[in-house]
């Protein structure tokens, strides 16, 4: 992501908003080597963020943490998981089997989805 676009998605967060995610979603942190390597959280059918820390790219923690919340939405009885992606993760979504279902928001999201099994 974009230095300026990480810059303005973290200036609109306030502790009582974060404080109010952490009760509603459930959220979920991969750690390696003793450090916060990735976190991701669901709420429903959507799938509400999912970041790897940089220095742990290319080691698999954004596709396990995936997996796991795909995992548990099938457990669940979801059917089709929903997202908005960054221009720098779509490829990675795709990769997995995600779809592009719609044009690309003001913000920059792009609006994916994948049926589950």
């Amino acid at each position: 992501m974009p230095v300026a676009e990480a810059q303005a998605w973290a200036a609109k967060l306030t502790r009582a908003g974060m404080e109010q995610k952490l009760r509603e979603l459930d959220v979920w942190v991969a750690e390696l080597d003793g450090r916060a390597a990735g976190w991701g959280a669901i709420r429903g059918e959507w799938l509400e963020g999912l970041y790897t820390d940089p220095d742990f790219a290319g080691r698999g923690v954004g596709a396990g943490l995936l997996e796991i919340f795909e995992r548990l939405m099938c457990e669940r009885g979801i059917r089709a998981v929903r997202a908005e992606a960054s221009s720098n993760a779509m490829a990675f979504y795709l990769r997995r089997g995600y779809r592009a279902n719609g044009r690309q928001s003001p913000n920059g999201a792009w609006p994916i989805a994948k049926q589950l099994l």
